[in-house]
Order: C-alpha cells, then sequence, then structure tokens
C-alpha cells in the first residue's frame, strides 16, 4: 500500500513539474475588471481656461470586463492586446450612463520559475481610451431639464412635453502600467486572481475640450487559456 502510494504520489509530482515548466505559445485571458476613476486635471489652475473635472465630477467606480491576447516570442517575453470596457449607471448622484473603452497594446514578462505553477508578471500596455456619456433630458415647452456636468443643450421650444437622450463621446490615450499572477492548474488553462495596473486616461475636457489627465486603478481577475505548447 506505502509503495502504491508513493508512486502514485510521484506521478503526480512528475506532471506538476513538467505544466509548470511548459508555456502556451499564446494566450486568450476573459475577464472581470473594476476600475476606481479619479478626474481630475494636468493644467494650470491659474489658467482662464482650466476647469477641473474634478469639481463636478467626483471619483466613481465602475464595473465591467476586459479580454486579451498574448503572443509569446520567448520563454517569459510576450506581446499583450488588451480590450476592455467599464460601466457607470450615476455620476455625482445623477443618472448619467458612463462607459469607458480601452484598447492597448504592449511588452510583459512572466516569471517562469522551475518547478513552481506561480507565474507573476509584469507588462506595459498603451493606446487610446474611449468615453462616452449619456441621460435622458426632458423637455416641456421651453424648459429642460438635464444634469449639471453637461453643458446646456439648445432649447427647444416646443407646446408639448417630450424625452430626447444626450450624448457625448471623447478619445484619447491610455497607459496600463503593473502586472499580476497567474496560477497553473492545469496543461491549458491558468486562473488569474489579482491583476492590478495604474490606469492612466488622457482625454478632452466636456467643458472647454482641454485635453487632463486622470490617475485611476485597475483590477483584474480571470481565467487564462494556453494554446501552441512550448
Amino acid at each position: 500500500m506505502k509503495k502504491s502510494l508513493f508512486v502514485i504520489g510521484a506521478v503526480l509530482l512528475s506532471a506538476l513539474v513538467a505544466s509548470a515548466d511548459e508555456f502556451g505559445k499564446y494566450e486568450a485571458f476573459l475577464g472581470y475588471d473594476w476600475v476606481k476613476f479619479n478626474p481630475s486635471t494636468s493644467c494650470s489652475t491659474t489658467s482662464p481656461t482650466c476647469i477641473s473635472t474634478a469639481s463636478f465630477l467626483p471619483s466613481f467606480n465602475a464595473n465591467g470586463g476586459n479580454g486579451q491576447f498574448v503572443y509569446n516570442f520567448k520563454k517569459g517575453f510576450g506581446v499583450v492586446f488588451d480590450l476592455g470596457a467599464v460601466t457607470k449607471g450615476e455620476l455625482n448622484h445623477q443618472a448619467i450612463d458612463a462607459t469607458i473603452v480601452n484598447f492597448v497594446v504592449g511588452p510583459r514578462y512572466t516569471f517562469r520559475f522551475h518547478e513552481s505553477r506561480f507565474q507573476p508578471f509584469v507588462q506595459g500596455l498603451f493606446g487610446g481610451a474611449y468615453s462616452t456619456a449619456s441621460t435622458r433630458v426632458d423637455i416641456l415647452g421651453a424648459n429642460v431639464v438635464t444634469p449639471s456636468i453637461f453643458p446646456p443643450p439648445t432649447i427647444v421650444n416646443s407646446d408639448f412635453p417630450f424625452s430626447t437622450r444626450f450624448v457625448t463621446s471623447r478619445t484619447g490615450f491610455a497607459m496600463l502600467l503593473g502586472g499580476g499572477l497567474d496560477i497553473k492548474i492545469s496543461k491549458h488553462m491558468t486562473f488569474r486572481p489579482i491583476g492590478a495596473d495604474y490606469y492612466m486616461t488622457r482625454l478632452p475636457s466636456l467643458l472647454t475640450g482641454a485635453e487632463h489627465s486622470a490617475n485611476n486603478f485597475r483590477y483584474s481577475v480571470g481565467v487564462n487559456f494556453l494554446f501552441g505548447e512550448e
């Protein structure tokens, strides 16, 4: 009995070690994202055209997901393409639907330790961000009711009340710097309990059109699939 248990344990250990040393040439990640957005501005407060977004749009949390595709051209070194989107249904206690999309690419280095299933990684991703926000606008005669963070819309003179939707969008620069930890659970799958990134966006102001930078944080968790074993 003891001999049988020893043989079974040796086989399992051998499989564990082998699976730890192998890596996929291609990776595909699907996961959940939580982002803490901190609206701010990088322009001078003495500038007459500088209006800090923090004065009318406080920090907020958004939820969503992201997908990644990785090409590992060498053990440890890979190129990552990351596409993600998060949403928020209320801003500054007003019913405003906001969505922020990131599309970034850059290098990643994964630490593949011998005889270990734990694979921490660091990355630097650069690209763009697309932000859109919309809200319902109720119009009664010449009276318009709209959230205060939007520029005043054109007043419509009407004898009948009706509703419409005010939409605004912006596109700018995005950068993600950080890393995470993958735990190998099978030959073709790893679990990522944590991915943490400094998430910087540089988008035009809703009020002035001047670009401002926001220093944000992104947390990710999900499953990574491995293909093309090396």
